[in-house]
């Protein structure tokens, strides 16, 4: 049996692992040749030298045992032209003669990169190849930048695994962005192959209402609210300035317009909602007491549970800021090894198990969420706030025949 295909580098050396399993137990062999073909029967290996294809002369030996049965192939130093397809046959003194004609193998240098978004701030890429040159690895270029850490380990047959570690904050504007990793090789070699695409979740973004520009007095104006997110954000809330629910959806209706609506009609405000997300979650054991912090985001703010051992409960501090609810829990662990954090509002519900340290610290952090926010006020003036209340915009220039609309830039913060 061989591998379908092994990689290799040019001016280094490859092993080729085999193994055949012939004749049957119990027959008396009285010698072993092993030979190594290529696909047009040109000979790359024998022990008898002249035998040899000129091109392979010097370049290859057998490694293993032939007589247990081990056909593994050296070549040294490979060449661009060693690419294949080999294979392998046995010839045993008067006894039998095969060859392994249907387990070819070839020699391609191949480039895998996997990309893994975890939940949390950090988004981690690896690009990973194999190779025969541990005096001379691989060197990789990233199409994004970030902070980059280089793994080798040694695998079997002659072989080891190359790895290039990409660490880098997710933006919005890496959402449905490819990364790609190109190695170079010795002897120029070069392999480039792209990663899936990156998928970041974060909270809604550019919330803004549309209505119409044009309105007669005594004439109904529907405001129309609408946002970026990833996931889309499930649902709208208006309320007024008091804080009172005016109504929930996408589209909200100031009924009657006058020439006097914007002195005394009530602010409307647009939030948009989701369901919730547990950004991170952490806990700590000491002796028999567990400490542990979940934190959720979400639209309405979530109730937020512990579990342990079957056991639902109840947090010793909450505490909630914007889109964020914390909740901490102190408690006796008993047998427990796991901890598991609850979370629902209106719109969903998630949950999360977390491993719990001894006499130390775990943390677990989750998406990476980008935070470009609004909460729009509108009112037939068109008064708008942030959910920062950083500064406020105000819409200019009403009369009983028109609106006008002023935007912002997006305000933009990045969570811990």
């Amino acid at each position: 049996t061989v591998p379908s295909s092994v990689k290799g580098i040019n001016g280094c050396f490859v092993v080729i692992p085999c193994s055949y399993n012939y004749p049957e137990p119990g027959k008396q062999i009285t010698g072993h040749t092993g030979i190594w073909y290529t696909k047009t029967d040109d000979v790359i290996y024998h022990k008898d030298n002249n035998q040899i294809k000129q091109e392979y002369k010097g370049r290859t030996e057998l490694v293993g045992d032939i007589t247990q049965k081990n056909c593994s192939l050296k070549i040294d130093p490979l060449h661009q032209s060693d690419r294949g397809p080999f294979y392998f046959r046995i010839e045993l003194g008067d006894y039998e003669r095969y060859s392994y004609r249907n387990n070819e193998v070839s020699i391609t240098p191949t480039v895998s990169v996997k990309e893994e978004v975890v939940k949390g701030q950090n988004v981690s890429a690896s690009c990973s190849v194999s190779h025969s040159c541990p005096l001379s690895p691989p060197e990789f270029t990233w199409t994004h930048s970030g902070e980059k850490r280089f793994q080798t380990q040694q695998l079997t047959d002659g072989q080891w695994k190359a790895t290039s570690v990409l660490t880098f904050k997710a933006t919005k504007a890496d959402h449905n962005k490819s990364l790609s990793c190109t190695v170079r090789y010795k002897g120029g070699l070069v392999q480039q192959q792209a990663s899936n695409v990156l998928k970041v979740k974060y909270a809604p973004v550019n919330v803004k209402v549309d209505y119409k520009s044009h309105v007669k007095e005594g004439e109904t104006v529907q405001l129309k609210c609408s946002s970026e997110a990833n996931p889309p954000a499930k649902s709208y809330l208006w309320k007024n300035e008091a804080g009172a629910r005016l109504h929930q959806g996408q589209s909200y209706k100031l009924i009657n317009v006058s020439r006097h609506t914007g002195e005394n009609a009530d602010q409307a405000l647009c939030s948009s909602m989701f369901a919730p997300e547990i950004k991170k979650m952490s806990c700590s054991s000491e002796d028999d007491v567990v400490k542990c912090v979940c934190i959720v985001e979400s639209s309405p703010p979530s109730m937020v549970h512990f579990v342990l051992s079957d056991r639902v409960l109840s947090s010793n501090k909450t505490e909630t800021r914007g889109f964020n609810t914390t909740e901490t829990l102190h408690t006796k662990s008993g047998s427990s090894e796991f901890v598991q954090c609850l979370a629902n509002n209106t719109l969903g519900n998630v949950s999360l198990t977390f491993p719990l340290a001894v006499k130390g610290k775990l943390s677990l952090t989750h998406v990476t969420y980008i935070k470009i926010v609004y909460i729009i006020t509108m009112t037939s003036l068109g008064f708008c706030l942030n959910r920062k209340d950083a500064e406020s915009l105000y819409l200019h220039s009403f009369s009983y025949s028109t609106f006008s609309y002023i935007n912002n830039k997006p305000f933009i913060k990045m969570t811990q």
